[in-house]
């Protein structure tokens, strides 16, 4: 029997397409790693400081921070009243509990031309520092890698180069998926003197081992983000309570008794955030994504006043108010992180927001300030299955949800991506030819339509990257009118 043979025609096809395909992925891997590389070295730099802000600040500001114990401390609602008499022009914002019996409390208050970070010594009701929180060092890498200190228009090219690095790591995976699986050149770099060869593998390897992660870290960062962030709790509102597993707010409704502030949602993130510039010294200075996305309680005197229509004077807030609902948070279980912030109006309340390293122990508390009334406790039994995944994923993401494990492998996982970076920019400037700075396509070179269907679905979900799509259909105007060439 004569045996089966594919026809030449048919098989020089498939290596064509093949050939199409593979300089389609290729140049989309390669422009898109250039637009998005400055980004990312900034991002992944930065982020391997953020992991030990708090080890950093407590060294830079040793001399602040450190405390020696003596006697009874004095309770907060007596650090308050000295800090009002030394400072009564200024404001108090919040104050930030030690972390330890040997350190510092730390009151941020607001003065007619700055925001001041007051190191307290509550033993000795003394002021070991006074310092401006927006240019410490640690504040200045935060705002970098945030916002890349660019304000709105940072915040939108951080999601966007953000999103589009998932784009970037499809392209990736596609470019290293073996035709042949084996261990050199593959999972391991090859011990060959070949530059490109090498830099190829440095990059493909350490590319892979670090994706997962990567791919976490992005994911992990975007309820966080500028204009994905705000439509994905709107999204989780809108479909509450129907859906009470997708929604950002605690999975409940607030007793009769408490009147929320439905007007603007927002009101008090917008209030904590009056002093943008102070919001960077404190990690999470908003609070949890939970009690971010769901508006505050109103006070139980202005429900009132607004029902009969009466005025009254606006009085100091007294943190004695809200200092006995401390013995409520599960301190000895979960460790440090509690901040108080004060009301910013007479329409707000007293915050506690205690944000300890494991997720799990979050917990936020309004108190009404004029009579000390617990208008909510928001805990983690009652965050929603999405807010609970969000609020994991935002500890395990600042390397606190594990442990120092957790820190140091986000650490590694870090470097790794730097590296491959680093590894991947070589290999372009070492494989472009003379003249140009992306990869020849032809008119004819398309995706795979795996891909195709990846980037409509990150489109979908992510709307942003149809600046991408736009950035590319530029791109490939300005090619065809021989400007890159």
């Amino acid at each position: 029997m004569a045996e089966l043979t594919t026809p030449a025609p048919q098989q020089q096809q498939r290596e064509q397409r093949a050939a199409a395909a593979q300089r389609a992925v290729f140049f989309w891997h390669g422009w898109s790693a250039l637009m998005i590389a400055p980004v990312l070295l900034v991002l992944v730099v930065t982020g391997c400081a953020y992991l030990f802000d708090r080890e950093f600040d407590q060294w830079w500001q040793q001399d602040a921070y450190q405390v020696k114990p003596q006697g009874t401390a004095a309770t907060l609602a007596q650090q308050q009243d000295y800090l009002r008499q030394q400072y009564p022009d200024w404001s108090i914002n919040r104050v930030m509990l030690a972390q330890a019996p040997t350190q510092a409390v730390r009151w941020q208050l607001t003065a007619p031309d700055a925001v001041h970070l007051i190191y307290l010594d509550p033993y000795r009701l003394a002021v070991q520092a006074d310092i401006d929180p927006t240019t410490q060092p640690m504040a200045i890498m935060r705002r970098l890698h945030a916002v890349l200190i660019a304000g709105t228009t940072g915040a939108y090219i951080v999601e966007w180069m953000s999103c589009w690095t998932l784009f970037l790591l499809l392209t990736g995976g596609w470019l290293w998926w073996p035709k042949h699986w084996r261990l050199a050149g593959v999972l391991v770099p090859r011990k060959r003197g070949d530059g490109r060869v090498h830099w190829r593998d440095w990059h493909a390897v350490l590319a892979l081992v670090s994706s997962f992660a990567l791919a976490f870290l992005v994911l992990s960062g975007m309820p966080w983000s500028t204009f994905w962030g705000q439509q994905f709790a709107k999204l989780g509102r809108d479909f509450s309570p129907e859906w009470h597993w997708v929604t950002p707010s605690p999975n409940f409704h607030l007793p009769d008794t408490v009147k929320s502030r439905a007007v603007d949602p927002h009101h008090e993130h917008l209030a904590q955030s009056a002093t943008d510039s102070a919001q960077v010294h404190v990690t999470g200075g908003n609070g949890s994504w939970v009690t971010q996305q769901y508006p505050a309680p109103q006070p139980a005197h202005l429900q009132h006043s607004e029902l009969h229509g009466l005025t009254s004077e606006p009085q100091q807030p007294d943190i004695s108010k809200a200092e006995p609902y401390l013995t409520r948070l599960a301190l000895e279980t979960y460790g440090p992180g509690v901040r108080i912030f004060y009301p910013a109006t007479e329409k707000d309340v007293f915050k506690i927001n205690y944000i300890p390293d494991k997720a799990e122990g979050q917990q936020t508390l309004y108190i009404d300030p004029a009579n000390g009334e617990l208008l909510d406790d928001i805990g983690w039994q009652r965050y929603s299955a999405l807010a609970k995944v969000v609020e994991w994923g935002t500890m395990t993401h600042l390397g606190r949800q594990y442990g120092v494990w957790n820190q140091w492998l986000n650490l590694l996982f870090c470097l790794l991506v730097l590296t491959a970076l680093i590894a991947g920019l070589t290999l372009w400037w070492r494989r472009r030819k003379p003249g140009r700075w992306l990869p020849a396509l032809q008119s004819s070179d398309n995706l795979p339509w795996g891909l195709k269907l990846s980037l409509l679905l990150l489109v979908m979900l992510f709307p942003l990257l149809v600046l991408s799509l736009f950035a590319f259909v530029l791109l490939r105007f300005w090619q065809n009118r021989s400007w890159l060439h």
